[in-house]
Formats: C-alpha cells, structure tokens, sequence
C-alpha cells in the first residue's frame, strides 16, 4: 500500500502504532471494506450515514460488523487529536476474516479542492469500466489504478465511469450530478456506489423543492445538459468546467444554490 501521508499515529484493533511502521503492520487483502470519513474541527461529518453504509459493505459478503457507531466516533476522535488535526480525512479498513478481522483507522492523504476550483469548475474525461458491485465499498485496485493513469495523463481531477452502453454511472471516486433547467439528473442508484455524499445532495435538494431525476444518461445526451457537479467527502460539491468534449457552465444558479444548502448542512452537523 502506498504512503498514506497518515501523520504520526493510526489504530490497529484500537492499538496505537507509529505511522512509521503501517507497511510493515498492513496487510493488502481482498476483499477489504472501507470507509473514508472527513473530520470538520475534529469530529466526523454525517458519521451516521458512513456507518449505516459500512454496515451494508460488511453484511453483503457476510461478516459481523466489528463496533458500535458510537465507538467509532470515539475512535475518530481520539484519532483526530492524537494526530494533532481538525480537518482531515480519516480511512477506515477491515480485512482478514478469516482470522477474526483487523481493523485500521488512519488519518489518509487528504487533498481539498482549491478555492479556484469550487470557482472555475474543474476538468473530468471518461472511462469505460464498472465496479462488480457498486452498492459495497470494497477496494478495487484495477479501476483506481486505471483511473489514477488516465487523471495523471491528461491532468484530470476526476475520471467519469461509463458503463457496457456508454451511459455515465459515477466517478472513479465521486458521484456524478448534470442540471437543466432548474433540475437534477443523476445515475440510478442500482449502478452507482452509493455515496453519502449523494444521498445528501438529494436529501437537501427534496428540502429545497430542486427536482431530482435518478436517470440512465448516455455520452451522447451529455451536451443537453447546462452544467454538471461532482459530489464526494473531500469535494464535497465541486463544479465541473469539462466533461471530455463537453463544456458547461459553473455558474448555474442551481448548482451554486446547491453547493451553498450543503455548505449550511456541514455546518449544522459539525455543530
């Protein structure tokens, strides 16, 4: 596993260890579940949602799952202030069934978008793949390495997955959102990884009175679209200048009023 920029200290079972000593303490197995979760002023945002979401990935290839949400906040936490950071990202693994399960919680390479970004939207290109099963967040090496080839060539921030019909599922590590006139227009949640990230974008959106379409969208409607936003834990509602050879505008009065009603969600979570 690759350095994770994890600080000095990361739980192993809710054993401290130096960051210093996580390759020889880690072990790469499949599956893994997993979880990355952003701290906000040292405490976890929407926690309950990610752990409603681990538990789906734990159940669907039957395993018990190995704490209480409680627990686990407490653990992010202490993590958090043992690591002397307040806004981070936290990854949790959970792997080795067969010998009872290892749990490892660190503070993983956190990367936010710049304020350029949130304000010029940001450049995506497409990749024919799919996940094997998008509902259970389990670590696949092939597409991340894909993904992470094809960012690196062409400068991307994020690669948009099509599916076997060219329809546009998620990102390689998002989801996806397009707007028009006044709606949204998002995969259908049978195809995408559920994200928590998603779920409130929704959520807020139904507050807001925003009409949002769970819709297959082919490649070649894409240009029909005004504008279109990625949605994730770190870019939280990040606008998207191009999409391949689609451009769209970042100043879509929906998607800044969007990105505003989930600024106001963080903030009333966090507290």
């Amino acid at each position: 596993m690759k350095d994770q920029a994890m600080l000095q200290k990361f739980l192993v079972n809710d054993e401290w260890k130096d960051s210093e000593d996580f390759q020889e303490v880690y072990r790469a197995m499949q599956p893994s579940c997993y979880e990355v979760i952003r701290m906000i002023d040292g405490k976890p945002l929407f926690l309950h949602a990610h752990f409603e979401r681990f538990c789906a990935t734990v159940a669907s290839i039957d395993q018990p799952v190995p704490f209480t949400e409680a627990a686990l906040r407490e653990k992010l936490i202490a993590l958090a202030a043992e690591n002397d950071v307040k806004d981070y990202n936290a990854k949790l693994i959970y792997n080795d069934f067969e010998n009872g399960g290892i749990v490892y919680l660190f503070m993983t390479h956190t990367s936010y978008p710049s304020k350029e970004m949130y304000r010029d939207g940001v450049k995506t290109d497409f990749l024919s793949i799919e996940r094997e099963n998008p509902h259970a967040k389990i670590i696949n090496a092939s597409l991340r390495d894909q993904a992470d080839a094809l960012m690196a060539k062409e400068n991307l921030f994020e690669a948009v997955l099509l599916d076997h019909d060219g329809n546009v599922t998620e990102g390689s590590k998002s989801n996806i959102f397009f707007l028009r006139e006044g709606q949204l227009a998002t995969s259908p949640a049978d195809g995408v990884l559920l994200g928590v990230t998603r779920t409130q974008i929704i959520e807020i959106a139904g507050r807001a009175g925003i009409e949002v379409k769970e819709i297959k969208i082919p490649r070649e409607e894409i240009g029909s679209y005004s504008a279109a936003f990625i949605s994730g834990t770190s870019p939280k509602i990040l606008p998207i200048k191009t999409m391949g050879e689609f451009t769209f505008d970042v100043n879509d009065p929906t998607l800044r009023r969007m990105m505003d009603l989930y600024d106001a969600d963080i903030r009333e979570d966090i507290g």
